[in-house]
């Protein structure tokens, strides 16, 4: 399914940069209206996965207030205790907990052995 959308949506955006006029402001408008699925989708999506709505209009780059007036039909976030034994919020914690301290590393790197020669061996 998600490549069948994909395609319909690599089309439209083919129709809207093309020559024809009336096939761009048709293309145009689909493009708008999908837009605004995705939206509601990877809202209810945010939603379910605990995204409070501070969270959600800062990525969307909307007021909070108009983002829970707009997505009101969202279903709801969910309680803290589900969010935390959430796997793939676990999983993504994790992740990000790891690319800190990488980029910690990388800005304040330290040696690790003074034995340990940092030289690259030419084979």
């Amino acid at each position: 399914m998600a490549s069948r959308v994909h395609q319909e949506l690599v089309g439209m955006i083919d129709r809207a940069l093309g020559d024809d006029p009336k096939a761009a402001l048709i293309a145009c408008r689909q493009l708008k209206e999908e837009v605004e699925w995705l939206t509601e989708r990877s809202v209810a999506l945010a939603r379910r996965e605990g995204f409070d709505w501070a969270t959600i209009s800062r990525l969307l780059a909307i007021s909070r207030q108009w983002a829970r007036e707009r997505f009101k039909r969202a279903p709801p976030r969910l309680p803290p205790h589900v969010v935390a034994n959430n796997r793939y919020l676990r999983e993504k914690r994790e992740s990000d907990r790891l690319v800190r301290e990488f980029r910690d590393h990388q800005l304040n790197p330290t040696r690790r052995n003074d034995d340990e020669d940092d030289d690259v061996v030419a084979w």
